[in-house]
């Protein structure tokens, strides 16, 4: 297995790695994404890293694409004077036959049929160099005249990209909002990489998040990502990532007990002294009140956690929360987090964790033993959802399930002006 960078070293590390050589990407983009950009920033490091490329663009005026690598000072002429990188030119035609100044051009975009025979024609043009070819196709359009030629285009699609697979990696540019869900998820499938794109309002503006859904490397991550387009092209968000980083290698060798993380002082503790926290409530006020006591701990540590997410990350959503919350109590040694079910029209997160050190510790009481991390999950919940946040501990090792399950549930119909909103902590 060959590996090829992107020219992006965060979006490698979100890929996992970079892009397998021969395998094919999709990219799934939405108005207002500037998503074009992106697989021209990449291909422009591709070409310079030794890769012969080509551009087979079905949705722009090929001088758009002329004028954004000018402005950015990415080397197209130079590529095309060496011999290194073509444009075919498949938007002039679209609406008729129109003039054009560039040399490889689709006669009859609209036609299915002709279109099979130029992507035929393309490995002649690619042929010779196997093995060492980056392609980007913006082929939006091909749903132009989808209506009962859908199943022939997804056909020319997945033709087309197994044929490009032996000669190199290629990726695959698409409008989301062009394709309905079946479309899609045929498309999903497949594809070895899946990148989406896309544009979230938050008090009022918009804020541009890339995820990567797909990847064939076993240690991919697949969170949403702010990015912003600055003079030199795309650049992503990801301090979170090399925060996380930085913090297991602290970890390891922490000075004088104390990790610094999210400028939260942590000292090193055993990892039965937070089940005896419980405990303790529990023999002194019994199950029930101590029970509920614990939880409210939980629900101040969640909050805490909340508002350094939000002024250190500005992190202002539930959804972007999620993976936030989920790494920093891994990382604080509360168990493996993984969340099982997302669905916020439904007002549901479902939350799944392993190993959890606290309820391990009183297993058989036959129990439920989380309330430290049930009321975490609330805290966060509460924070950016309102007082209607509730989080349940469903399942519980202590009681002999197989892991401890979380379900944090809410009103679909919430206010967004409650996120940060505090509340008094009720036991």
């Amino acid at each position: 297995m060959v590996l090829i960078g992107s020219g992006l070293r965060d979006l490698d590390l979100l890929l996992g790695g970079g892009f397998i050589r021969d395998s094919p990407v999709l990219l799934l983009t939405e108005t207002g994404t500037m998503g074009e950009l992106l697989p021209l920033q990449i291909i422009n490091h591709r070409v310079q890293e030794g890769d012969h490329g080509f551009i087979l663009d079905l949705d722009f005026p090929p001088v758009r694409i002329r004028e954004w690598f000018k402005f950015f000072n990415w080397d197209l002429e130079r590529f095309e004077k060496d011999g290194r990188l073509f444009i075919v030119d498949g938007f002039t035609n679209l609406y008729g036959k129109l003039p054009t100044d560039e040399t490889h051009v689709i006669e009859n975009p609209r036609d299915i049929v002709h279109l099979d025979a130029y992507f035929y024609d393309l490995r002649s043009l690619i042929g010779k160099f196997e093995k060492e070819v980056f392609g980007v196709l913006y082929l939006s359009n091909l749903f132009l005249t989808k209506g009962r030629h859908l199943d022939k285009i997804i056909n020319l699609i997945y033709k087309t990209r197994i044929a490009l697979s032996q000669y190199g990696a290629s990726i695959f540019v698409f409008d989301s909002g062009m394709m309905d869900r079946t479309a899609l998820n045929t498309l999903e499938h497949a594809f070895d990489y899946v990148i989406e794109l896309r544009v979230v309002e938050h008090e009022k503006r918009f804020e541009k998040y890339l995820r990567v859904t797909k990847s064939p490397l076993i240690n991919y991550v697949d969170n949403l990502v702010l990015y912003e387009v600055v003079p030199s092209g795309v650049r992503l968000g990801i301090e979170l990532f090399r925060e996380f980083d930085s913090i297991k290698h602290t970890a390891k060798m922490p000075e004088d007990g104390v990790i610094d993380f999210m400028d939260i002082r942590a000292a090193w503790i055993p990892a039965e002294v937070i089940p005896l926290i419980f405990k303790t409530l529990m023999d002194k006020y019994g199950y029930e009140t101590g029970y509920r006591l614990t939880h409210a701990i939980g629900k101040e540590v969640g909050r805490l956690l909340a508002r350094k997410f939000k002024d250190k990350f500005k992190v202002f959503s539930i959804e972007e929360s999620v993976p936030f919350f989920t790494k920093t109590a891994t990382l604080m040694g509360m168990g493996e987090f993984t969340v099982k079910e997302y669905d916020e029209e439904r007002g549901i997160i479902k939350f799944q964790v392993t190993n959890s050190p606290v309820c391990t510790f009183f297993k058989d009481t036959v129990k439920k033993t989380g309330p430290l991390i049930g009321g975490a999950i609330e805290g966060v919940g509460e924070f950016y959802l309102g007082l209607g946040a509730r989080c349940e501990e469903v399942k519980c090792v202590s009681k002999g399930d197989d892991c401890c399950e979380y379900v944090l549930t809410f009103s679909p119909k919430r206010n967004k002006e409650s996120v940060g909103r505090e509340s008094p902590v009720k036991t």
